[in-house]
This record gives structure tokens, sequence and C-alpha cells, in this order.
């Protein structure tokens, strides 16, 4: 039975289409209240009068839930009136400071929606539901039987699959940015194509477009693919939707303009930056910045200048570096600098640029442009590998509004180095970020060993202070446990992996296109693995083309570009301590060595939780990586070799 409270006609239905009701533990709840037109009553004697406090103004965000369960929570007797006063979820910040915070964080999902264990209503009364008031704003119900549709069914269907607590946010109205975080497998990029669809349908409507952002150049063909699956072939809202890495719509967009750039080699780009550092150490030869590798020099240009958009010395004197491991005195910072000038001068005298001028030039052009494009809204994924100077780019581009910026992003997934906070750039969530802790992705197994590889790390998650790794929901999915196998030899590494596979389609029905193969690096491995398994399976190394991921064969790619994919199995080669880490770089001081440790295990992190229920790591020729070594005997299979 569904019982409303209702006022009248209009706002009853107004109210309806953006509200779900389950039944949980007995009890009628009521999810997603976001706007709320009918009154309640306030009699003792009436329906919810239970749920009320004995004197103060009744709010609706928490009709559902009783005194006791609130309590239970760990809201204080005390504050309950002042829960209880809420109407909207905008208004919890208020007493956010009235609350420990693990309790805040239950209430925020509460009011975002979040229903544990919804049930599926009567039948008869859900087709009756969808014949008669249908349409895209219905909330349908989503049970353990969808899951498990969703799990035995195509790649596609997984990967577009949306629980209750997903759905509320693809759908729901903001009154400006938004930001979705949350832990590894909780469907964060599934949400932003929901949000995307959602979004191009009113774009659409109004000859507008919006924008759909990635980083890594693998996503954007598979997200183009998911929208034509989602919505269908021939959808009137795919003609609203621009689906691109930042770096590709800049280039489209300076080439538009008649100010193409070129970008010669890596290793050109190199021989004009060890120019420019030599130039510049020849002047000032007694410093110690002169120590550090070229790669120091790489990265401080492209995340601590560039990627802060950065224009003279003094910008460059006062930033705060944060993410970058070494500290600069003034001197070091005033030699850097040079260097970054006299860099930039050679590429210029050469007519070429380097990939992370591309956002600075195309704001250049935008600046001068007497008509620039706009777009109603961007969703931007992976936002914690982009940069400061993107996020600009992005606000530049969108005006700000309701629903114009939805930004999804874990920083325990950032594989670079750099950083920067959302409010120092001008794009303010405040009361507007969601933080998602259930793992729809990986079996129990997968995610308990790899989260316990990762407890205790502190990490940019693109806030004013660190933050913490967050103790995520384990799945209810179980499978066996990882695997970790030691080899004298690459060759007997990749026979045993052969094995295995077999053992896989012939036991347990797998195919290869359910399988990846993961290396952190591409020598020796493509090359080996083309060798020695190209005989028995079709290998397909993935590309920007979206069939290399979604057709048949065995798939083989590096770590970084598997960011953002999943599989049913997979196997994470050469991870080698020595190889895979170095063991002692004399070229890293202690906190640039600490920094590249930090992200290489985020790297071993990302690699292990691209495997929905099966996870084999192998090593040869020396020891495993010492991050394995922070898993629990009970949590991996430690073969012997």
């Amino acid at each position: 039975m569904i019982l409303c409270l209702v006022d009248k006609h209009d706002q009853a239905y107004r109210r309806a289409a953006r509200n779900s009701f389950t039944l949980q533990d007995g009890l009628v709840k009521i999810a997603d209240i976001l706007e709320v037109g009918a009154k309640v009553p306030e009699n003792k004697g009436e329906l919810h009068s239970r749920n009320h406090p004995a004197d103060g103004k009744v709010g609706t965000l928490f009709i559902g839930y009783r005194d006791s369960e609130l309590v239970a929570m760990g809201v204080p007797p005390d504050v309950l009136p002042h829960v209880r006063a809420l109407e909207d979820a905008n208004q919890l910040p208020d007493i956010e400071r009235l609350l420990a915070p693990e309790t805040y964080d239950k209430l925020v999902g509460i009011a975002l929606g979040v229903v544990e264990r919804p049930k599926v209503p009567d039948g008869q009364l859900q087709q009756s539901l969808v014949r008669y008031q249908g349409g895209h704003d219905l909330h349908r119900f989503l049970d353990s039987e969808e899951f498990k549709h969703a799990l035995e069914g195509s790649l596609e269907e997984w990967m577009l699959f949306l629980a209750p607590d997903q759905r509320q946010l693809a759908m729901r109205a903001f009154s400006g940015p938004a930001r979705v975080k949350g832990v590894v497998g909780s469907g964060k990029t599934v949400i932003a194509i929901h949000r995307a669809r959602n979004l191009a349908r009113q774009a659409h409507a109004q000859g507008d477009k919006i924008l759909f952002l990635t980083f890594g150049n693998r996503l954007p063909g598979v997200v183009h693919h998911l929208l034509h699956h989602l919505a269908g072939d021939g959808a009137p809202e795919l003609e609203a939707i621009e689906c691109k890495t930042v770096h590709a719509w800049c280039d489209q967009y300076l080439r538009a303009q008649d100010q193409p750039l070129y970008v010669p080699g890596k290793a050109a780009l190199q021989q004009e930056l060890s120019a420019a550092v030599t130039g510049v150490q020849s002047l000032l030869p007694s410093l110690a910045l002169w120590a550090q590798p070229l790669d120091f020099f790489e990265d401080e240009i492209r995340y601590a200048i560039k990627g802060r958009a950065l224009r003279c010395l003094d910008d460059y004197l006062a930033v705060e570096r944060s993410g970058r491991g070494t500290a600069l005195r003034e001197a070091d910072r005033r030699a850097m600098f040079a260097v970054y000038e006299a860099y930039q001068a050679g590429m210029r005298g050469r007519r070429v640029h380097d990939w992370d001028d591309f956002p600075l030039e195309a704001m250049r052009v935008l600046d001068a442009d007497p008509s620039p494009p706009r777009y109603r809204a961007a969703v931007v994924d992976e936002i914690q590998d982009l940069t400061g100077a993107i996020l600009r780019l992005v606000r530049r581009l969108v005006p700000p509004g309701p629903d114009d910026l939805f930004l999804v992003g874990d920083g325990l997934q950032r594989l670079y180095p750099g950083g920067y906070a959302l409010g120092r750039l001008g794009i303010d969530i405040t009361g507007r970020s969601a933080l998602l802790t259930r793992n729809y992705r990986n079996t129990h197994e997968i995610l308990r060993a790899a989260h316990a590889m990762m407890l205790g790390l502190r990490y940019d998650d693109l806030d004013d202070e660190p933050s913490q790794v967050q103790e995520p929901e384990l799945s209810l999915r179980h499978g066996p446990l990882p695997t970790l196998r030691g080899f004298r030899r690459i060759e007997d590494e990749l026979v045993w992996v052969a094995e295995q596979i077999q053992l896989l389609k012939q036991d347990f029905g797998y195919s290869e296109r359910d399988l990846a193969l993961l290396y952190r690096f591409r020598h020796p491995y493509t090359d080996l693995c083309h060798r020695l398994l190209g005989g028995t399976c079709k290998l397909i190394e993935l590309t920007n083309e979206p069939d290399t991921y979604f057709g048949s064969g065995l798939k083989h790619s590096t770590f970084d570009s598997a960011k953002g994919l999943e599989f049913k199995a997979v196997f994470v080669l050469g991870v080698t301590d020595g190889v895979f880490v170095p063991k002692a770089d004399p070229t890293l001081h202690e906190l640039e060595l600490q920094d590249y440790l930090e992200r290489e295990r985020r790297r071993l992190y990302v690699a292990m939780t691209r495997a929905r229920d099966r996870v084999y790591l192998t090593y040869a020729g020396g020891q495993p990586s010492r991050f394995l070594a922070d898993i629990p005997e009970a949590f991996l299979d430690r073969e012997s070799g």
C-alpha cells in the first residue's frame, strides 16, 4: 500500500513526479524529498503525528523516520527539533555543526534518496503506474532481481544499471554546480551518463547543447556507445550531446578559429626542455634545483605552472604548490620560472606546442571571440585527473545557473601529480555534493583486498584539506580470493596466464571478451602477449574505438588506459617490485619518491578494481610489489610459483 498526503491536484502530481516510495523494515519510507507543496497535518491523531516533536515547527525532510530511528543514527535528542524542522536538503548544512560527521553523512544520504533494500510494489499496481502515469520522470523500482538480470546481461546493460540512490542523483535538479564523489565501483560514471541524457533532453527541446568531457581518451567512445545504447540510435537528444576529451574539444575549437596547434613527438619536447634547463643552469649554477631529474621540470611546468594557468613570475612565487612534494625556495622558484619561459620561447621559435598549451590557448582565443560557444550544461568525468586550468575553461564555456556543472571523480584514483580545490576556482558546490559509499562492481573479496592496500593513505580529493580513505560498503556478491602468483621468467608468467584463460572459458563459461590483461608499461608485455597468447586467443588492444572494448576478443591495455572501464576477470601482469616500482631511485628525493610511490599504489588499486568477479596478480623475476604486503594473508591467495 502506498499512502500519500496530498494538497492541490497539480501540486500533488508535481510532488509525485519527484518522489519515490518504498517499503523498508515494515514502514512506508519516502525518498528524495526535494520540494514539497503539500502540508503536513499537525494534529496528534493524524497519520504521521508520532514522528513529530511535541512543539516547534514541523518540517518534511525526515517525515518518514521515527524519532527513535533518528536517535539510533546518532542524532542527539536535544537536536531532534532542529532536524524535524528541516524542509529541504539544502538546509542540512545549517545544522552540520550540531552533529557528529558520521551522523551528518547518514542524514545527507537519506536526503539524497539513499534507500536500503527497495521492494518492488504489487505487479498490477506497477503496470498501472507505468501505463497511466508513466514517463521519463517516473521512478522505476529496482530490486535484487533487476540487479541480477544486469549482472547476467550484456556488458552494456551492466554498465548502464542504476540503483535507486544513483538514479536520484542522475535525475535530481540542482541550483548550481554539483559534485558526485565516491568509492571505486560506486557507479559515478554511469550516473554521469544518465545525467547527460537527462540534461540533453532538456537542452534539445530548447535548441541548446551540453558537453560530456573526460580526461582519458578511451572513455569518450565508450560513453558515446553507451548513450546510443541507452537512448536508442536516432534518439533526438543525442544530437544535443558533444562527448569528447578536453584536449579534443580544444583542438576542434582552435582549428575552427584557424589557430591549430602542432605537437611534436615526446623526444622533441624533452630535448627542448633539456635545452631550457641547461641554459638557465649555466647562468645560476649553484642552486639545489639542478639536482632534480628532467621529469621534475616537466611535471612542475605541467601541473604547477600551466595546470594552474599562471601568467607571471609573481603568481608562481605566491602559489601554493599542493601535490608537488618538494618545497622550492624563492631562488629555486625564480630559476624554475626562467626555465619555463625559456622552454616556451624555444617552442614558439619552432612553432610547436605541448598538450598542456591546449586549454590555455583555447582560453586566450575564447577571450577574444565575439561569439564564443556556449553550452547549457557540462558533465565532467574523472575530474581528479584534470588541472585547475581545464576546470576554469569548463566554467568559461557554461554560464552559471541551475544544473550547469555536474562533476564526477574520486581523488583516490588520481594518477597524476598536482591538484586544485574547486572552491578556489570559483566553483561552489556547497550543499550540492554527494558521497557514494556502496560498491556495485566488485565482489566482496576483490574490494576487501584492494581497500586493505589503501588504508591509512591521505590523498587530495579536490577539497581544501587532505582526505582519508573512506570505508566502502562491501559488496554482497562473493567470489574467489584475488590470486597472487610469482614466476622465474616473464615467459613462464604468460604461459600460466594462458592456462588460466582456458580454464575460465572451459570450466566457468567465460568468453574472451569478458577478460582483460593489464600491465603498467607496454614493454615488454605487449609484444610478449601477442607472441605467447596470440596463437590461442584473439588479442585486442584497447584504443579510442569502442568496438575494441565492447567487441569480441581478449582485451589488453596499460593500467592508465583501462581507467573507467571494467571486466569480469582481470589479469594484472608484471607487479614486480623494482620493475613496477623502484626499490631505490637516486634521482628521486624523499618527498618526490613518496609522492611517486603513492601514485603507483593508486595505479595498482585502479587496475585491481577493474575486475568485477575475479582478479589475478602475477610477477616474474623478483618479489611482488611492496604494496601487496599491506593486504592481510586471509584476503589474498598467495600461491607458490
